[in-house]
C-alpha cells in the first residue's frame, strides 16, 4: 500500500510537472519572450519560427531573414552587442474586436539600461498539440505592408526576391509598361531584377519603408554577343546586297535581307534598284564597274526600345565614263558612307530596316 501511495504520488507530482511544463513552453507568454528576444538578437531565423504571416510567396522565410537583415544593415544596427533582458513582464489587453487573437502590452528591461521597453504584441493561436495545449505566434504588424504597385518594362520578365512575379500579379499594361501589384511584401530589402531577350538583366536592391508606388524602368543594355551578331549580320547583308547589284539581280534574290514589312520592302526595293541603275549600263558602256569595300565597322545600340545599327563603310568605287561621245575612260574614287538602320529579329533572323541603303551615295 505504501509503494502504491508513493507511486501515486509521484505519478500526480509528474503530471503536474508536465501540465506546468506544456503550459509555460506553449503559452502566448512564451512565443512573445522568443520573438523580442530574436528580434533583439537579430536572429530572424528564430523570429520568422514565431511568427504568422498571411500565405503569400512573397512572405517566405529567405524573403523575411534577407528583407530584416539588409533593414539592419540601412538602420546600422546590425554587428551591435546583443542585449541582454533582465526583466520581461507581458499582460493581456481586452481586444473583443481581434476576434480569436490577443493583444499583449509587452514590458522588458536591459541589462544596463535604465529605462524600460513598452511594445504591443498581437498573438494568434495555432494548431492543437498534444494534451489540448496550442501552439502561439505573433502576428507582427509593422513586418510587411500590402497591396505595393510597381512598374516594369512591358517587355520584360519581372523577378522579385529571385521569384518571376506572374501574371496573375498584373494590374494594367500601358504605354509599354506593365503595373504589378504585390499583395504582400515585406519590410526592408528586396532584389529586383529585369531580364529581356538579348539584353544584359538588371538588377537592383532596394529597401521597402512603406507601400508607396515604385518604378522601374531602366534602359536595358544589348549583351555583347548580340551585339556581335547584330553587327556581322549587317556586314553580311551589305555585301549580298552589292554582289547582287552587281551581278544585275532582282530584289527578290535579297529581299529575306529586309523586314518583312510592307513598307520596308517597297522603300528597300526602290533603293536597291537605284544602285542597280548606278552600275555598267551596257546600253552607253558608262556606270560603275566595281564597289570594292575596304573596311566596316558597325555600332549597335539600344535606343526607345529598339536596335538601331551605325555602319561606316570605306569603299573604292571604279567608274566609267565618256567623253567626246566615243571615248571612255575608268577612274577610282574612295568614298567613305555612313549607314543608320533599325534592325528587328524576324524568324530568328536579325533584318535590316528600309533606310539600310539610303546612306550609300553613288552620284556621278
Amino acid at each position: 500500500l505504501r509503494i502504491l501511495i508513493v507511486n501515486l504520488s509521484l505519478f500526480l507530482i509528474l503530471c503536474a510537472v508536465f501540465f506546468m511544463a506544456g503550459a509555460y513552453l506553449y503559452a502566448p507568454q512564451a512565443a512573445g519572450r522568443n520573438y523580442v528576444e530574436a528580434c533583439l538578437e537579430g536572429d530572424w531565423n528564430s523570429a520568422y519560427d514565431v511568427c504568422q504571416f498571411p500565405d503569400s510567396t512573397f512572405l517566405s522565410r529567405k524573403n523575411y531573414v534577407n528583407a530584416m537583415t539588409w533593414k539592419e544593415k540601412q538602420d546600422g544596427t546590425d554587428g551591435q552587442e546583443t542585449p541582454e533582458i533582465k526583466s520581461f513582464f507581458m499582460r493581456r489587453k481586452q481586444n473583443p474586436e481581434t476576434g480569436e487573437n490577443r493583444i499583449y502590452t509587452v514590458r522588458y528591461t536591459l541589462k544596463g539600461v535604465s529605462d524600460s521597453q513598452e511594445e504591443t504584441l498581437e498573438i494568434a493561436a495555432g494548431d492543437t498539440v498534444k494534451w489540448n495545449f496550442k501552439e502561439w505566434y505573433v502576428v507582427p504588424k509593422d513586418s510587411c505592408v500590402t497591396d505595393v504597385e510597381i512598374t516594369v518594362p512591358a517587355d520584360a520578365s519581372f523577378y522579385l526576391d529571385g521569384v518571376q512575379v506572374g501574371k496573375k500579379y498584373l494590374k494594367e499594361t500601358a504605354d509599354n509598361v506593365s503595373i504589378y501589384k504585390i499583395p504582400y511584401l515585406f519590410l526592408g530589402g528586396h532584389t529586383i531584377e529585369l531580364t529581356e531577350k538579348q539584353k544584359d538583366p538588371y538588377r537592383e536592391i532596394i529597401l521597402v519603408q512603406d507601400n508607396s508606388s515604385m518604378e522601374f524602368l531602366p534602359d536595358l543594355k544589348l549583351n555583347d554577343s548580340i551585339g556581335k551578331t547584330i553587327a556581322d549580320r549587317a556586314e553580311e547583308s551589305l555585301d549580298k546586297v552589292f554582289t547582287a547589284a552587281a551581278a544585275g539581280k532582282s530584289f527578290s534574290t535579297i529581299k529575306n535581307e529586309f523586314s518583312a514589312d510592307t513598307a520596308v520592302q517597297k522603300t528597300a526595293k526602290e533603293q536597291y534598284q537605284q544602285l542597280c541603275d548606278a552600275y555598267l549600263n551596257s546600253d552607253t558602256n558608262t556606270g560603275i564597274t566595281s564597289i570594292t569595300v575596304s573596311s566596316v565597322s558597325t555600332t549597335v545600340t539600344n535606343e526607345s526600345k529598339q536596335m538601331k545599327i551605325e555602319t561606316n563603310v570605306t569603299a573604292a568605287i571604279e567608274r566609267r565614263t565618256r567623253f567626246l561621245h566615243f571615248f571612255r575612260k575608268t577612274k577610282i574614287e574612295t568614298v567613305t558612307w555612313k549607314l543608320e538602320s533599325v534592325v528587328t529579329l524576324e524568324n530568328e533572323k536579325w533584318v535590316m530596316g528600309s533606310d539600310f541603303l539610303k546612306g550609300v551615295e553613288l552620284s556621278k
